[in-house]
């Protein structure tokens, strides 16, 4: 008497193409939304070269560069799936 439960999470593994394309729209949206926070903590960080936005650039670089890496991994999960 097993009864299946709803997925609660994202599995890439386990995911469709839907489910693919639409963490892809997902991941383009919180990428741009990182570029935007970058480009004014890069603005702030010149204005007043305070040490909290040099902190903040970093922090944002990093969450881009990881953003990056899983929309690489969509990607590719994507095209294995569309063959």
């Amino acid at each position: 008497m097993s009864q299946q439960r709803p997925k609660t999470k994202f599995v890439l593994a386990e995911a469709t193409l839907d489910e693919i394309n639409k963490q892809l729209k997902i991941n383009t949206f919180v990428t741009i939304v990182l570029v935007l926070m970058l480009l004014l903590n890069a603005a702030q960080f010149i204005k007043g070269y305070s040490v909290l936005y040099g902190v903040l650039i970093a922090v944002m670089a990093f969450f881009l560069f990881i953003m990056v890496k899983s929309r690489t991994l969509l990607t590719m999960q994507k095209q294995r799936l569309s063959k």
